[in-house]
């Protein structure tokens, strides 16, 4: 194995990733939410924390709280969670992001560093972790992280337990197996057994390695999935009928054959198929370019090897599995191959065996890694307000109040935003789709006056309010705040 322990990057690299780490983690605390997935998610997190409802998910649509049965919860319990104990803020809705990373590394750091070799470990944690957008999920409001660390993280354990010698030792890497796979079900649904599955089967059978798979500790993995599992897709039928069906036909089997498909929330992302492999090559960037450039120069000894070599050949499968099964859908998002990244780490450390490349890896890695650090930071100030409604709610809270008069109520004009939902709940005035005029109309025996919120440039939304109605307060990026009197003579 190679000797990377005099390298001085060695003793940098664990520098550069705790910066990073403490970076991406205080951005998420400055960095608002954005429109419209962390707002979508952060405000289902909201709702299951401030109702106690932890059966049934709800999201907001058609201007109203409706059952969100297109997801698990097992994110929105975790994101909820840290909201009850960090209260209502960006850092909580996104830690349990964070936290998957920073597991997700630490478990692809343990596997390679013991059955990649010295060094493997170190090196297989810098690439995942310098790819620019493992860093932008890791710390965002998104079930992707999570699931990635229970798909890739279930992979990575049963290459341990192929890999392991001492029967006690593999016993338990079945066990977390098993565990991860039921987290990845609770998290985003059959599709996690899907994708440990496939790399699994086709690697049984090319190397025959079925004594191995009969060793699992199939009894008590099988009961641990279940009892982890299936109570809450129970108790969460029982309260929304049809949810089963639901969830497993149309989510889980319609949504890969059709594109009406009877989404219940909004129609998905349409790609043409094939789609997946450019998607990975950006998601696992700048190391697929690499990785492109080795296997095209290298094709006959990287076949060599991953033909010759079980361990190799697992890894390589245990992402180009992922990314074929997805490169057959045609809605999917860039997020779907992110479980991919670290296991492609894995496997280009594993093939990369010359000292002196894996000290280059090592160098540009770290430099990579700390780059990102600075990055994270530097960048906040030109993302506080790109797609969000934090700045316009906290300019519309300094305005309200109107003298004497309560609180004025807040008004979107248009759709309320998700993120809106979050930084304003309980003030936000719903309403369904109508002009503004009615909206109004319907609050003028309750209010003296509104607080409303119109895309900048709208001007032509305000016709038909009374001559003096209304008075410009703020404009914030794409928002304009007024306010508008809701008296008799508007809504004639």
């Amino acid at each position: 194995m190679m000797r990377l322990s005099s390298h001085a990057f060695v003793r940098l690299a664990p520098l550069a990733l705790a910066l990073l780490l403490v970076a991406r983690t205080v951005s998420t605390a400055i960095l608002p939410l954005t429109d419209a997935t962390e707002g979508r998610y952060a405000q289902v997190a909201q709702e299951m924390a401030v109702t106690g409802d932890w059966v049934t998910p709800r999201v907001w649509m058609n201007e109203t709280h409706l059952p969100f049965l297109g997801k698990p919860p097992l994110f929105f319990w975790a994101s909820a969670g840290a909201i009850k104990i960090f209260w209502q803020n960006e850092f909580a809705a996104r830690l349990p992001s964070v936290l998957a990373a920073v597991a997700l590394l630490g478990l692809l750091y343990s596997v390679m560093g013991r059955y990649g070799g010295a060094g493997s470990g170190l090196l297989s944690v810098l690439l995942t972790a310098s790819c620019g957008f493992f860093a932008a999920v890791a710390g965002s409001v998104s079930v992707d992280m999570l699931f990635s660390a229970c798909v890739a993280g279930s992979l990575l354990a049963y290459f341990a337990f192929i890999s392991e010698t001492d029967r006690l030792i593999r016993r338990r890497w079945s066990l977390l197996v098993f565990v991860l796979l039921a987290l990845g079900f609770l998290t985003k649904g059959p599709v996690a057994v899907v994708l440990f599955g496939l790399p699994v089967l086709v690697w049984t059978m090319r190397w025959r390695g079925w004594p191995r798979l009969r060793e699992h500790r199939w009894l008590a993995g099988t009961l641990l999935f279940l009892v982890l599992v299936v109570p809450w897709f129970l108790l969460c039928e029982v309260r929304n009928p049809g949810f089963i069906k639901y969830f497993f036909v149309n989510e889980n089997l319609l949504r890969f054959v059709t594109h009406d498909y009877g989404d219940a929330y909004g129609s998905g992302h349409l790609y043409p198929r094939g789609s997946a492999l450019l998607m990975f090559v950006v998601a696992a960037a700048p190391w697929s370019l690499f990785g492109l450039w080795l296997v095209f120069s290298r094709w006959r000894a990287i076949k060599d090897v991953c033909q010759a070599d079980r361990q190799a050949g697992f890894l390589f499968l245990s992402f180009a599995a992922g990314i074929l099964f997805w490169c057959l859908a045609r809605q999917l998002l860039f997020t779907y191959v992110l479980p991919m990244v670290p296991l492609f780490a894995a496997w280009l450390v594993w093939v990369i065996r010359g000292e002196t490349a894996r000290k280059r890896l090592l160098s540009l890695s770290t430099a990579l890694v700390a780059v990102m650090a600075v990055v994270s930071i530097v960048c906040v100030p030109a993302l506080r307000n790109v797609k969000t409604t934090r700045e316009i709610v906290r300019m519309a809270q300094k305005h309200s109040g109107n003298g004497c008069f309560s609180r004025e109520p807040l008004i979107f004009e248009r759709k309320t935003p998700y993120s809106a939902l979050f930084y304003a709940r309980g003030w936000v005035v719903p309403h369904p789709k109508e002009p503004l005029q009615k909206t109004l109309r319907r609050y003028s025996g309750t209010w003296r006056s509104a607080l409303v919120v119109i895309e900048t440039g709208q001007k032509n939304k305000l016709t038909g309010l009374a001559p003096g109605g209304w008075s410009k307060l703020a404009t914030v990026g794409e928002w304009t705040l007024i306010r508008v009197s809701v008296v008799p003579e508007i809504s004639r």
